[in-house]
């Protein structure tokens, strides 16, 4: 496997499927953030650099609304050694690009947190091993009811479902066994276009000298298209996805590259790109 695909992916898009909004969290070093906004109304894109954070943020376990108003993410302050002091982890939900915090529940460690928009009413966080987040009642945010249910029907299917995806495969822990099994692999269709998205759960287990590297978000990309639905590898892509209108957006580096149709996409002809060192 190429060094290119074990490294931290800079860019991880989140999509509204109601409203022609994107957020992006690049990731420009391993101590600094930044969260992104595009908005594209009208066919004028426009791109807004919000905060810079200083810390982590684990991109697997935030998500986006629908209408693109309010981002959910779990963060890891740069303090994190004196957690006993200072806040150690949390579930935030602010207003993009902003990561300002308009509610925000702390976590002592790394097992819960970060959830995902259910729907337009409904907000699931994940408890972690903290019991007493599941007699919370009744908690509000602005017009959603937060939940820290574990019903299945409101858990992240590792953490990376939803929103059009479906999960096709399946990877075994070896570690675990078939009692804890991880997605592998997701599809994805406009319609037009099938993404496919592949786990890379051996490389996040350990590099070539035997350390674990990454995290949950060492993906590879392809799209399928046409009658024979021929695949095409989308190589150089950390990140890809559908916007709302049935665009594909995909990340390369510090790139975001969107095009149209597929044969844009096979004459590398973006209708758009933005290089976010341009923009900081």
């Amino acid at each position: 496997m190429a060094d290119s695909l074990i490294s931290t992916p800079k860019i991880r898009g989140y999509v509204a499927t109601e409203c022609d909004r994107t957020v992006f969290l690049y990731r420009r070093s391993n101590k600094i953030t930044y969260l992104i906004l595009l908005d594209y109304k009208k066919e004028r894109f426009n791109l807004e650099v919000g905060s810079r954070f200083y810390g982590r943020i684990y991109p697997n376990r935030c998500d986006l609304s629908t209408d693109g108003k309010y981002f959910l993410y779990f963060a890891m302050g740069k303090s994190q050694q004196q957690y006993e002091k200072k806040l150690y982890c949390w579930t935030g939900l602010c207003s993009p690009p902003k990561i300002k915090a308009e509610l925000l529940f702390a976590h002592g460690d790394t097992w819960g947190g970060g959830g995902r928009f259910i729907d337009d009413r409904t907000i699931f966080i994940a408890p972690g091993m903290y019991p007493d987040f599941d007699k919370t009642k009744d908690l509000q945010f602005h017009t959603y009811r937060i939940t820290f249910s574990q019903k299945p029907e409101y858990q992240y299917n590792g953490w990376a479902s939803g929103n059009g995806w479906t999960i096709s495969e399946f990877q075994i822990d070896p570690k675990h066994g078939p009692k804890y099994p991880i997605p592998k692999v997701w599809t994805k269709t406009n319609g037009r276009l099938t993404l496919c998205r592949v786990l890379h759960y051996k490389d996040f287990l350990k590099s070539k000298d035997g350390n674990t590297v990454g995290s949950y978000d060492l993906h590879s990309y392809s799209v399928k298209y046409g009658k024979q639905q021929t695949e095409y590898s989308l190589d150089q892509a950390k990140w890809a996805d559908f916007d709302a209108k049935g665009r594909l957006i995909m990340a390369v580096g510090s790139q975001v590259f969107i095009y149209k149709n597929v044969g844009n996409l096979l004459k590398s002809r973006a209708e758009t790109t933005f290089d976010f060192e341009d923009y900081i």
